[in-house]
């Protein structure tokens, strides 16, 4: 090696040797460059020229794979051209790349990825694909569009392969996209190119775009291979032939259908597109007759027939049916079609007939498709599937609810009829529906389970059927509409009865005879399903209609139809059809499908409100005896409903009786949801008023045993909205009998251990209701007899994994019941062994139950102290003091967790001079106590680490100077030094969870200290509070906040004004992170500030506002938190402002909302905000101080408009940064402010004329100031405001979106309400074009035509 580096004409006579290694057995050249490369102290002329010649020689001249793919070879090669080395380059790099073959480099390159794995060539492609990024500039342009085009394919070939690409190939594959569209474009040769592409890489840039389809993460490289793709395939040159034209559909429809379909609805709508932007140069521009006749639709429907000679070959129906849909969803986007191609219509017509044989026959996977084909062509014309829509919709009715398009297809049908007002037409059509041919393959029986749960007869669909037929039925064809339906089911019913008359008479003999039963029998299912699924349709028609809002003289008319219809018809059937009930043994379902059409209908009917139609008196008396007889031995549930509901309904007083018995028998046989649900939605006032005792106490039986069955099913749900619904608990029957059973359920079980299992279920069961049930309606017995039986059962019980839910429901409703109710009296000393009881278990605090625990201790502790019962208390601080001592401060000591409890509640809410003199004595007991068992553990420790990860020692800690806080003890041990070396520990990994629990004792021990050094002591505590808040989150931030608003109220005004001195001064020098921590403490002292400080807290904004004007920190990196603190003094304390603050605002303001040339990366919008409110705050609080300043609020205004600026679209970089320029820093150019910025700023322009009361410190004897507004003191200066806004509109590089503008309207109105014609003519002549004078005109013509005139 030294020998080939003593020289430089070593060096490049060994790199040009003919042979490689150049002397045998000695290093390759490779290996020669890499070490005269790094070797710093090697000079050779032109060394790096040497060594790159080299490496693009081997790389271009040699044909093996491994050579290319060399990382060694690529790595030496980044690191001579890489533009961080100081050779220059510029002037050899390019002649010689323009000297070889880099596009083969390139191409042996993606060959090569394509053949390793992607382990193998991950770094391989990141090295490559930096080095071609730096060449390849020198030498595209030398490049020429075929050999890009080559590039692209070897690089589409590499995307079609299974393997995923990384981020450095897909890069390189657009960088040679990027470069083909680039040359293409310019390209003589359009055509050349695109013969080339079409025949030979057409399938690889299918499968490529096929394969990425899939790969959400390469959708940039999609969309890049898609468009150059795009423009060989579709360029308007190439286009332009008609027989290019034919070339390329040739060349789709030989494609392979399944490469070609996912593609195909994008690739169509491009070829639109590209037609109708370019129709001139593609159709001829010397005369517009070609435009005229659409040529490039005709162009345009050629394709799509293409498309359809593809699709006819796919195998996979679903893709090839959802690509059918697609391409007719483009069709219908881009409105191709017109009643002029005839060709297209019939091959449309075709694609319908399919359709409707595919859904007779399709799988549920393509009925989807099919149906989304349907709706598109719907969608296209109405015309094509008008004369089929008998067919679509009865074979709608046979397909599963689980298929979503289909309901989409029935909405644009009904909106298509209510636009064209046809929806009788609509109406007729699905009256008419057969079903025979529909269901010959089917079992009738599944064919009425699938109708029932069919799109049809969905309740979406029926819904908005409905809702159609009371807004859009014209009223001069209700009539005739409403005839149409009761025809048709007359027709019907007629039928199938008179069929059914006809079977039942003929003789055994004559059936064995003729075997027509099959015939007979298959025509009265197809009679029995089409009267199910009309009557359905009927009953919405029949209820969506108002008889009264027909016309008088038809109204008579409709209400006798409707009578008749009812008496003669429906009742007439209903009577027939349960007398054949009755007389045959088993009950055909037929009978029973006509049934429920019946009532069904007759319960529509009665749905109408008009005088003139009655229903109840035609129902009679042997129909009701039949159907109370039949009701119970109905099989169909529906039917079983419908007859309860008109037994209700129907049904005389001294009957109903005997229907709430069957009722009942029915649903504690078969407990049927919908009947349960009918029964407690409607009829449960009609039981509670009339049924006897009995009944309502078998129905709570059943209500109860229902709701313990457990699950989560609709039952469960529909008895918990009774219980917790008020009208449930206003039956005041059924409240006595079901409180009377929750009490004897509960009382039959006195021993636990001793119960059946089936008692303690119900017991469970009992409670666990309770939890449902309002307290308002227990009365104070049954309350206490419940808190007794709760306690005494979970005394009883052992909390083991299977009852552990039951204890949690014991609890909870035990902590409702005594927060809910004032019990302590009846109940203290079961509280107290309760209390103590509840302290036997571990308790953590994480899960539910626990968390419930405390929280019932809570309640207990509580009602303890308030009752405060001298010797309950001393027995119960007797029982913390060992159970604290014993058991130590561990997080699993229950004495320890509650300790926090007491605490907190002593400190809250039971003062010290509440108790007596003994009690108070054991408090101190207590403390001392504690105190004594604490205070050596923690000063002795000797690792102050150990003691940070003992959570729960400094909690008890921090709770025991708590205590000797509310004793009002003085002379108090502290930590001292050791506490702050505690804090310091838990900024370390691992101790952050006791930092809050450190920071309370500070703030304790702060208390404590003598007042001499409490200055130092709270500049500790600023210091603590900074560090926990820059670490923190806004919950964890939220509980530091807590503690220092409890400790403001406690300073002194000396050390208030020392605190507040210290943070403003060290806001003159802080950091970002830590300025916004001491601004937000800064807000919180100035909030919660002691009594007496009054002209402290001046002084101290007064110096924060200098502060924030003179750092540029406040005005780039925090401004938000410096512009929340000011909202905070505006908005909440108005009165301590001065006339310097208020000037030290609108500078400060001012600042933010100047231009600036970097920006953030995202606008800010809550800093516009909070700058509206503030100046809102100021206008409407401080009125007298802001007309001192008034210039200097028209600044701030105009800059505030002048914000509200967007850019226009396609601006280039030197008129971005123009434009971004003018822009305060906080508002990023690609996301300007919006709608909501706009309104506000209106909203505060709009402040300047509403009256207001000033807010200031004022003397008992002053007279109260006047409500005034702005408006006359800043006339003089609302024109400068509105010639902001007109030079704004009128920039040739920005605009103001029309929604912005429509909300800016009213504020700009109110601004030209204050100026008087002077005004406004100096603001026309100020005017710089004749765009801004006609801005101006145009919004003073706005203004004029909403101004109040005073007339009228």
């Amino acid at each position: 090696m030294d020998s080939f580096l003593s020289s430089s004409q070593n060096f490049v006579r060994a790199l040009k040797a003919n042979s490689d290694p150049p002397s045998f057995g000695g290093p390759s050249k490779l290996e020669i460059a890499r070490a005269a490369w790094d070797q710093k102290t090697f000079y050779a002329p032109r060394k790096a020229e040497v060594i790159v010649d080299l490496i693009l020689n081997h790389f271009a001249k040699s044909n093996e794979t491994h050579s290319i793919s060399d990382a060694a070879s690529w790595k030496l090669l980044l690191n001579v051209i890489s533009p961080s080395q100081s050779i220059k380059s510029d002037s050899w790099l390019a002649p010689l790349v323009s000297r070889i073959s880099f596009t083969r480099i390139v191409i042996q390159l993606f060959e090569s990825i394509q053949n390793t794995s992607y382990n193998d060539h991950s770094q391989l492609t990141l090295t490559a694909y930096e080095c071609i990024t730096i060449l390849w500039p020198y030498c595209v342009s030398k490049i020429n569009t075929d050999l890009l085009l080559e590039c692209f394919a070897a690089s589409l070939r590499l995307c079609a392969r299974h393997e995923p690409l990384d981020e450095p190939a897909s890069n390189l594959i657009m960088l040679v996209a990027g470069s083909l569209n680039r040359s293409f474009s310019v390209s003589t040769a359009k055509k050349k190119t695109f013969s080339a592409f079409i025949r030979t890489h057409l399938e690889d840039w299918l499968l490529s775009l096929n394969r990425l389809q899939s790969d959400p993460v390469h959708s940039t490289l999609l969309e890049c291979l898609y468009t150059t793709g795009v423009q060989c395939l579709l360029d308007p040159d190439v286009i332009r032939d008609s027989e290019t034209e034919n070339t390329i559909f040739h060349a789709l429809e030989n494609s392979v259908p399944e490469i070609i379909m996912p593609i195909l609805p994008r690739l169509f709508l491009s070829y639109i597109q590209i037609l109708r932007k370019n129709r001139n140069a593609i159709f001829g521009q010397a005369s517009s007759h070609k435009f005229d006749s659409e040529e490039y639709r005709e162009s345009s429907l050629r394709f799509f027939a293409s498309c359809q000679q593809i699709l006819s070959k796919a195998t996979q129906k679903d893709q090839s049916w959802t690509t059918k849909a697609l391409l007719m969803d483009v069709m219908n986007q881009e409105h191709i079609l017109t009643g002029q191609h005839l060709e297209t219509e019939k091959l449309l017509n075709g694609i319908v007939n399919s359709a409707l044989v595919e859904l007779k026959a399709g799988t549920e996977a393509t009925l989807g498709p099919v149906i989304r084909c349907l709706t598109s062509l719907t969608q296209i014309d109405y015309s094509l599937i008008e004369s089929v829509l008998p067919d679509i919709l009865s074979r709608l009715l046979m397909v599963p609810d689980t298929v979503t398009p289909a309901l989409e297809l029935l909405e644009i049908l009904l909106q298509y009829h209510v636009k064209t007002r046809t929806v009788p037409f609509y109406i007729d059509t699905v009256i008419t529906i057969n079903f025979q041919e529909n269901v010959r393959d089917h079992g009738w029986q599944e064919s009425y389970q699938k109708i029932c749960r069919s799109p049809g007869l969905h309740p979406r669909h029926l819904e908005r059927l409905g809702k159609c037929v009371y807004e859009f039925l014209p009223l001069n064809q209700t009539m005739s509409a409403v005839r149409s339906v009761t025809e048709r089911i007359r027709n019907l019913l007629e039928e199938y009865h008179a069929l059914s008359q006809s079977k039942d008479e003929e003789s055994p003999r004559k059936k064995r005879k003729v075997d027509r039963g099959s015939t007979n029998d298959d025509a009265t299912k197809a009679l029995t399903l089409a009267i199910s699924t009309t009557a359905i349709f009927a009953s919405v028609v029949l209820s969506s209609f108002s008889v009264d809002s027909v016309p008088k003289e038809t109204q008579q008319e409709l209400e006798k139809l409707l009578n008749d219809f009812s008496s003669k018809v429906v009742l007439h059937s209903l009577s027939r059809t349960f007398k054949s009930m009755r007389k045959k043994t088993t009950k055909p379902w037929d009978d029973e499908i006509i049934a429920l059409a019946n009532l069904r209908l007759r319960y529509a009917l009665s749905l109408q409100r008009s005088p003139g139609i009655s229903f109840d008196v035609d129902c009679s008396p042997k129909l009701i005896k039949q159907m109370s007889e039949s009701v119970e031995a109905i099989s169909l549930a529906d039917l079983q409903l419908e007859t309860l509901r008109t037994l209700f309904k129907s049904s005389p007083a001294g009957q109903r009786l005997t229907i709430f018995d069957t009722t009942l028998k029915i649903l504690e046989t078969s407990e049927s949801f919908s009947v349960l649900h009918m029964v407690i939605q409607r009829w449960l006032p009609l039981i509670d008023l009339q049924a006897s005792k009995e009944q309502v106490e078998r129905f709570v039986a059943l209500f109860v045993a229902l709701r313990s069955r457990g699950g989560a099913d609709l039952t469960e749900i529909l008895l918990n909205q009774a219980l917790s619904s008020a009208e449930f608990w206003e039956l005041t029957n059924v409240r006595g009998v079901l409180l009377a059973f929750i009490e004897r359920s509960i009382s039959e079980v006195s021993d636990w251990a001793n119960a059946t299992l089936h008692q303690q279920e119900v017991v469970q069961s009992v409670f666990d209701m309770l939890l449902f049930i309002p307290t308002e309606y227990l009365s104070r017995a049954l309350k206490l007899f419940l808190v007794k039986r709760a306690i005494s059962l979970d005394q009883a019980m052992t909390a083991t994994s299977t009852s552990r839910h039951f204890l949690y429901t014991l609890r909870t409703y035990t902590s409702r019941l005594i927060s809910s109710t004032d019990l302590s009296d009846n109940l203290l000393g079961d509280f107290a062994a309760y209390l103590h009881y509840l302290h036997t278990d571990e308790v953590s605090g994480k899960s539910a139950f626990e968390i419930e625990t405390l929280e019932l201790i809570r309640l207990l502790l509580k009602n303890l102290l308030k009752n405060n019962d001298s010797d309950e208390i001393r027995h119960l601080v007797r029982h913390y003091s060992e159970g604290l001592q014993q058991n130590s401060f561990s997080s699993h000591n229950p004495w320890a967790r509650s300790f926090n409890i007491v605490v907190e509640l002593l400190l809250k809410e039971s003062p010290l001079k509440t108790f007596s003199i003994p009690t108070q004595d054991t408090f101190r007991t207590l403390y001392d106590s504690l105190h004594r068992y604490l205070y050596p553990r923690l000063v002795n420790t000797p690792n102050a680490l150990k003691v940070t990860q003992d959570k729960v020692l400094l909690e008890g800690w921090l709770q025991v100077l708590r205590l000797g806080r509310w004793l009002g003890l003085t002379d108090v041990q502290v930590l001292g030094e050791q506490t702050m070396n505690l804090f310091a520990f838990t900024q370390t990994p691992g101790n952050e969870d006791a930092d809050f629990v450190v920071f309370g004792v500070l703030l304790e021990e702060f208390h404590l200290c003598p007042a001499n050094i409490r200055p130092q002591r709270l500049e500790i505590v600023i210091a603590a509070y900074v560090l926990l808040a820059k670490r923190k989150s806004v919950a964890g931030l939220g509980i530091i906040d807590d503690f220092v608003s409890s400790l403001c109220p406690t300073l002194s005004p000396e050390t208030f004004n020392h605190g507040l001195s210290f943070i403003v001064a060290s806001l003159k020098h802080v950091n970002e992170d830590e300025a916004s921590s001491l601004l937000h403490l800064l807000s919180i002292l100035l909030q919660d500030s002691p009594q007496n400080t009054f002209h402290i807290v001046q002084s101290s904004v007064t110096e924060s506002i200098n502060t924030f004007n003179d750092r540029e920190i406040f005005t780039e990196e925090v401004r938000l938190p410096a512009l929340l603190l000011l909202l905070q003094r505006c908005h909440d304390r108005p009165a301590a402002l001065r006339q310097a603050d208020i000037s030290g605002i609108w500078l400060f303001v001012a600042k933010i909302c100047v231009g600036a040339q970097v920006h953030d990366p995202t606008t800010s919008v809550e800093t516009f905000h909070c700058i509206v409110s503030i100046a809102t705050a100021l206008i409407r609080l401080r009125r007298d101080l802001v007309v001192l300043t008034i210039l200097h609020l028209g600044i701030v205004l105009r800059r505030l408009i002048q914000s509200m600026q967007s850019p226009r679209s396609n601006l280039g970089p030197k008129q971005s940064i123009v434009v971004s320029s003018r822009l305060p820093s906080w508002i990023n150019v690609q996301h300007p402010l919006g709608v909501e910025e706009g309104k506000a700023l209106s909203r505060l322009l709009e402040s300047l004329n509403s009256k207001t009361v000033f807010r200031k410190l004022t003397t008992s004897t002053a007279a109260p100031p006047k409500a005034e507004s702005l408006a006359k003191p800043f006339s003089k200066h609302a024109a400068y405001v509105i010639k902001a806004y007109v030079e704004s509109l009128n920039d040739p590089l920005c605009v103001i979106p029309a929604a912005v503008r429509k909300e800016l309207q009213p504020g700009l109105f109110a601004l030209c309400g204050m100026m008087n014609n002077f005004n406004r003519d100096a603001l026309m002549a100020s005017t710089a074009d004749a765009g801004e004078k006609v801005i101006v005109k145009t919004l003073w013509r706005e203004y004029e035509k909403q101004r109040y005139v005073g007339k009228g």
